[in-house]
C-alpha cells in the first residue's frame, strides 16, 4: 500500500524530472526542503531510477555538455559537479566521452570574452588571465591561448 506522503513526494519528483534533469543528491535536497520523510525520499527515488526516470549518469553527460559550453574550464567544472553531488567516477566518464580541448575551449572563451585583439597592455594581458583563471581553467592553458591569440593577430 503506497502512503499518501508517497505518493504526493513521487507526483513532486515527476514534475521536477519533467522540467530538467536533476541528480539524485538535487532531488533529495528538493525533496527534503518539501517536507518529505527520508525513508519516503529513498522509496520514491530508487524507484524512479528503476523505472528510469532518474540517471545521474545522464544526468552527469547532460550537465557537463552544458559546462563544457558555458565555457568553463576544468577546475571550475570539477568544483560546481562536487557542489551538485556528481560522483568523480561519473564525472571521469563522461569526460572520457566529451573528450575537451581545454586548450581550445580556453582560447574560445577569450575570443568570445575580450575578442580576437592580443592584449596590448599588462593591465589588459592580467584581467585576462584574472576571467579565465576564475573560469577555471589552468595557468598553461591560459598561456597557450594568449600565444594563439598573438599568433592570429601578428598575421
Amino acid at each position: 500500500m503506497i502512503s499518501d506522503q508517497q505518493l504526493q513526494a513521487e507526483e513532486t519528483l515527476v514534475r521536477l524530472l519533467g522540467r530538467r534533469e536533476h541528480s539524485a543528491f538535487e532531488l533529495q535536497q528538493k525533496l527534503r526542503q518539501r517536507g518529505f520523510a527520508d525513508t519516503v525520499i529513498a522509496t520514491v527515488l530508487a524507484k524512479a531510477q528503476q523505472q528510469g526516470w532518474q540517471s545521474d549518469a545522464r544526468y552527469t553527460e547532460i550537465w557537463l555538455r552544458q559546462a563544457l559550453a558555458s565555457g568553463n574550464g576544468w577546475l571550475r567544472i570539477k568544483a560546481n559537479a562536487t557542489g551538485k553531488g556528481i560522483d568523480e567516477q561519473l564525472l571521469q566518464q563522461a569526460l572520457r566521452t566529451a573528450a575537451p580541448d581545454w586548450q581550445e575551449l580556453c582560447f574560445q572563451r577569450l575570443c568570445k570574452k575580450f575578442g580576437e585583439q592580443a592584449p596590448e597592455t599588462r593591465q589588459q594581458r592580467d584581467k585576462i588571465m584574472r576571467h579565465l583563471l576564475n573560469r577555471g581553467f589552468r595557468f598553461d592553458e591560459i598561456k597557450a591561448a594568449l600565444q594563439q591569440l598573438s599568433d592570429m593577430s601578428a598575421h
